[in-house]
Order: structure tokens, then sequence, then C-alpha cells
């Protein structure tokens, strides 16, 4: 298990790490703006790139703290600015026709798009362009996730709505007479850290075990990309979904490609992103393929509007009391609670936890336990040192025998040094959010 250190001192570490990155990327760029006599360059846009790449980075580690998740995303923007202008200089040509004006999605008509790129491990496609390579492409597609439905804890209501969209995909005859669309999309949504993309990743296993393909983008990368490219992105993501049904295409952090026109500060490219993802989004819904549109968020309000009529709405919630026993009765199955202490007074113990928080809690109780068991169980070679394969039999037998446990103790030593992250200020966006959506539906 993987040990997760919530102290300041680690989260000033990696603060400092990626603004020194951030840095380190505009001052490269401002040192080849000086060194080609203020003339624009690629290389000068590649650098603003990077760093607004570095920006999300740094949003992603501060989701619930947002004055400073604000700071970070008005540099973000500030980088993407930049980089419009050099690209802007660079090639002047007119803006390419609105999506809507050039038919059907796969017309082939955009660019050198009609002309089939591939890879050199083989791929192909006939959607690649210079701005969006056959690479790239490739890069979207995913393997099947090795976890499925029976290895998501809890969530049973969420969980019956996708299985009953896998107990019934195939029945094409029984659909199309009962008029059900072979297109179906969802949009999760919930605080960080309550398995929006596990829960995702297992439908999207249940799926492929029947032939589905996954095609898999993050918001924040396609946010970030040059001027027009973006809207390519997204327009190419969606036509590959078409050309390549049946087929889940995945886009996470879709606030980040469907911007709420109606907030403050929403600049004109995120405006015009987010009209070119509706129109896509439109023409992916009516193609009559056999696509399923998969979006999700920590930020619901950050959504455009036009998009939650158009999309079944998925609420991922903390876990509950139940959720939580699940859990530990996964995590705990080898490694056991000792007899004075229960799995379930560890369920009733951190209510408010996320999936997120009961992780970096439960490897921290390992990590603390083997350190421990190194110590106790330690067997020493002729030599005098430890003998690594020894001392580890002897430490897996007294825990496969019950001889070493998880106290309450111990527990609750490790509880009181990570709580749970706070959720109040998210909880409220999300809540306002839910009040918006009813106004909207009545």
């Amino acid at each position: 298990m993987a040990s997760y250190n919530l102290s300041n001192t680690s989260y000033s570490g990696r603060m400092n790490e990626k603004t020194n990155l951030y840095n380190s990327y505009i001052n490269k760029a401002e040192s080849i703006r000086i060194k080609n006599e203020n003339k624009p360059s690629i290389e000068e846009a590649e650098a603003y790139q990077a760093a607004a790449k570095i920006c999300g980075e740094i949003m992603a580690i501060n989701n619930t703290q947002r004055n400073v998740y604000s700071q970070w995303r008005a540099r973000r923007d500030d980088c993407i600015a930049s980089m419009e202008k050099i690209a802007s200089s660079l090639k002047p040509a007119k803006e390419p026709a609105p999506i809507a004006e050039r038919g059907v999605l796969n017309s082939r008509e955009l660019d050198a798009r009609n002309t089939a790129d591939t890879t050199a491990s083989g791929f192909t496609t006939k959607n690649a362009c210079k701005d969006v390579t056959a690479a790239t492409i490739e890069g979207w597609y995913k393997s099947m996730p090795n976890h499925g439905f029976d290895d998501v804890a809890g969530m049973d209501e969420i969980k019956k709505i996708l299985k009953n969209h896998v107990s019934s995909s195939g029945w094409s005859r029984l659909d199309e007479i009962l008029g059900i669309p072979p297109f179906q999309s969802f949009f999760f949504y919930g605080v960080p850290g309550t398995g929006k993309t596990f829960i995702i990743e297992a439908f999207a296993h249940e799926m492929m075990q029947q032939g589905f393909k996954f095609i898999r983008l993050l918001g924040g990368d396609i946010h970030a990309s040059l001027v027009g490219v973006a809207e390519k992105t997204v327009e190419i993501a969606f036509q590959e979904a078409i050309d390549n049904e049946p087929c889940i295409i995945f886009i996470d952090e879709i606030e980040n490609v469907c911007v709420n026109r109606s907030l403050n500060n929403v600049e004109g490219h995120e405006k015009r992103l987010t009209v070119a993802f509706l129109e896509a989004y439109n023409l992916l819904k009516g193609s009559g393929k056999r696509v399923i549109f998969l979006g999700a968020t920590n930020y619901p309000s950050m959504v455009d509007e036009a998009m939650l009529d158009r999309i079944q709405l998925v609420k991922i919630p903390l876990p509950d009391l139940e959720t939580r026993l699940d859990f530990f009765k996964r995590t705990f199955n080898v490694l056991k609670p000792s007899s004075d202490f229960s799995l379930e007074e560890m369920a009733s113990m951190t209510e408010n936890y996320s999936f997120r928080d009961l992780g970096r809690l439960s490897d921290t109780i390992a990590i603390r336990i083997k350190s421990y068991a190194r110590d106790k169980y330690a067997v020493i070679d002729a030599n005098g040192n430890v003998d690594e394969d020894a001392t580890s039999k002897v430490a897996v037998d007294a825990i496969v025998n019950g001889d070493l446990t998880v106290t309450k103790e111990l527990f609750s030593e490790i509880q009181a040094e990570m709580p749970p992250s706070d959720k109040t200020r998210i909880t409220e966006e999300i809540e306002a959010f839910e009040e918006r959506v009813k106004g909207i539906n009545n």
C-alpha cells in the first residue's frame, strides 16, 4: 500500500516543487522571447503550454482550497492567453467554420484530416491532423481497467443504474422497437475523493468485456491546449468514438471543456470551447451510434447550464456507514482488528471521510504496522544483519494468525494525525448547484 503524508511539510514540498517548475517554464518563455528579439515562436508558446499544465496540476492539489485554486486558475488563463496571442501572430488565417456549418461530424473536411495517420505501433486513424496527431489520439484509448463492480465498495444504487446498461447492451433490435436510443450519457459529480473515477473505470471494465472501447481525456489538458486546438481535440475525440462504436468516451474535469458561461471572468476562448463542446456533443448524440459519454467533476457549478438538461446527473456521495464498513472489510481482510476493536467501530469513527481519506488512513496504518513488524520479528543472520526474507515470513505468519492486529489505540492515533479533508466549502457549492438544477428542471 502507498503511504500518504498529509502534513504541512508534504503539502509545502509539493507546492514548492510545482511552483518552481512553473517559474522555470515562465522564465524559459521569456528567455526565448528575448533570444528571438521579441519575435513570437512556437517554442515560446510550448513553454507557456507547459506552464499552463503545471497550473492545472497545482489546481488539482488545491481543489478544496478555492482561493489558491482561483489564483492558479488565473495564472493558467494568463498562460493560455499568451499562447493565443502567439498563435494568432504565427497563424493569422481565419477561424474554421463552426461545426454546425460543416454538416455531419464525419465530413472529413477539416485540415488534412482526411489523410490517414499511422503511429509506430501500427495504430491508424483518419481523424488525425497536424495539431492532434495519431500518437496523441492513440494515447486516448485505454486498456481495460483491472477492477469491476464487484471491487467497488458500496454505491449500490449507482451500480444498479450502471448495471442496467451493462445487462441491456447488445439488444439492438429490442432497443429499436422500444425506442431506446443507442447513445447514453452520464454526468458524475461529488466532492473530491468519493470514487467517481473508480466507479467509472469499473463501468468501463464491464462494458469492455462486451466489446466496447474506452477513450479517456482530461479536461485540464484539453483546456491548456493552444488556441483552436482544444476545439479540434473535442471534435476529434467525439469522432473517434463514432468511428469506433461501441465506445465509451470519458472526459474527467469536464468543467474545463464545458465552462459555465454565466460565471464571472470567463474568457473568450473558454466560451468558444464550451460552444464547440456542446455542438460536438449534440452531433455525437444524434449520430445513431452506440456511444456512452461520461463526464465527471468536483465542481458541477462550473459546468455550463446548457449541458445539465442534456445528460443524466449522477451524484457520488460521501461513503455512508454501510459503505465504509464494506471498505474496511475489503481493506482489513488479512490484517484484522484486535479482539476488542471491530470493523463496525472503524466505520462509525470515520463519518465524513471520503474514499481518499479512508485510503490514506488505512495505508498509513499498514505502513506503521510494517515498521513495527520489522522491529518486533527481526531475524538476525550470522553477520548481524536483518534477514529480510526470514523476517518477512515471521511477520506475515503473525498477521495471518492474528497475532499482529490493528488496535483501537493505533487506529485512533493515526486518525488524529490525519483527519478527513475539509469539505465544507465544496459541499456548500454542490448544494447550491443542486438547488440551481431544481430550478432548471422546474
